[in-house]
């Protein structure tokens, strides 16, 4: 289940991997995650890293919009390995920045 995702961290390595970004329902859309995604390029850039890199579900659309706003491009995909695991998407996608 977990390997498609480690398979795209090892893809952009010497990054800052963002590795949870989440907002409550009733706060999405409202540009708040771009915050904590701005301080993660402070810390980036700080610690001298090649860049910041993050994994999205293909399904999310709202959390790649704004990913993609921040800066943040598709470099890879891998399909999902689900089991018992109840999910809309197909891919994770690996995004660079």
């Amino acid at each position: 289940m977990f390997v498609p995702l480690q398979q795209l961290e090892d893809l952009a390595p010497g990054t800052w991997y963002v590795n949870v970004l989440a907002t409550y329902p009733r706060y999405r859309g409202r540009y708040y995650g771009a915050e904590p995604l701005s301080i993660a390029d402070d810390i980036a850039r700080d610690s001298v890293k090649r860049g910041l890199s993050i994994i999205v579900a293909d399904a999310n659309a709202g959390a790649r919009r704004l990913y993609e706003r921040c800066g943040y491009r598709e470099r890879a995909r891998r399909a999902m390995v689900k089991g018992q695991w109840q999910h809309p998407g197909t891919d994770w996608v690996l995004l660079v920045k």
